[in-house]
């Protein structure tokens, strides 16, 4: 049996950006409706140096970095002060120094996290190749579904999710998640088929695949739509039809089909280029035949 989907603590990376503010607006909403507690973190990023004159910046850098921790630390109590006042919900607050994405996968690792969610500035040409940005690492790395959102995302809320199903073992695995979120936020489920083989009778066990994320859907009492596209560019036509439909959140598993070498995978291309906000969720280990439907 896989891990039922409950949430009961929200972690949010906090840089006092717009994007992190607009993240905090999320988690928060999402706190309410599962009456869950929030935890904010904010990192001070550390610098290694590895050269013969290390030593001469090593007191003034360790110096500087805890001002900044004991400022951080202020301001985030400061929010985590005016949450609780407004609504009574149990919030705590960390600052601390290091590499940004180790240090936010250590804490959600460390605090039994839930879920993850952060505000992301998205990431393009060779940074994205090459390099990623954090918010991908955290994606990739996090033992916890992470919430991606740009500063496109104003509208608080999840009423449509695109539920997005091609043919890698693991696509189905995010169908619980989907269902949790649907109930609370009252959405409607956009299931989107997204086949890339030509093969008939491939198509024809895909179609049974979809139509079975259907049926559990629908025994949820979850309201749903079902469309089947066919192409190559999963990442493209997933986010095509979420903008289409005015979705307010993609849910993606961080394993599914490659959409190009130089592309780079289907979750990092959507995770950098969406402005709609993503949800990400880390395959689980084991027999894919037995924990792919995800229910």
């Amino acid at each position: 049996m896989s891990k039922k989907f409950h949430i009961q603590k929200i972690l949010i990376p906090y840089d006092f950006s717009e994007t992190a503010e607009l993240a905090l607006e999320h988690a928060t909403f999402m706190a309410k409706l599962h009456k869950a507690e929030i935890h904010l973190l904010h990192v001070i990023e550390s610098y290694s140096f590895t050269s013969t004159i290390s030593s001469a910046f090593s007191k003034s850098q360790s110096e500087y970095e805890s001002k900044i921790e004991t400022s951080a630390k202020a301001r985030l109590k400061e929010i985590a002060d005016k949450l609780h006042r407004g609504s009574g919900m149990t919030v705590h607050c960390y600052a601390e120094v290091g590499k940004i994405y180790k240090k936010i996968i250590n804490v959600a690792e460390e605090k039994s996290i839930d879920i993850l969610v952060m505000g992301t500035h998205g990431s393009s040409g060779f940074q994205e190749f090459l390099m990623g940005s954090n918010s991908y690492r955290v994606v990739m790395g996090a033992p916890c579904p992470v919430i991606t959102v740009q500063t496109h995302a104003k509208k608080i809320g999840f009423k449509d999710i695109v539920l997005p199903i091609d043919n890698s073992s693991v696509s189905r695995q995010k169908v619980k998640h989907a269902v949790e979120l649907a109930k609370h936020y009252n959405s409607v489920v956009h299931i989107a088929g997204i086949m890339t083989m030509n093969d008939v009778e491939m198509q024809r066990r895909f179609e049974v695949k979809v139509h079975q994320v259907k049926e559990y859907v629908e025994q949820h009492e979850i309201p749903y739509t079902v469309k089947v596209f066919k192409g190559d560019n999963i990442a493209g036509m997933t986010m095509d039809y979420a903008t289409q439909i005015n979705a307010d959140l993609i849910i993606i598993m961080t394993e599914q089909e490659s959409a190009g070498l130089f592309m780079g995978s289907f979750a990092q291309q959507v995770v950098n280029h969406s402005k709609i906000p993503v949800m990400s969720i880390r395959p689980q280990e084991g027999d894919p035949d037995k924990i792919s439907i995800g229910y």
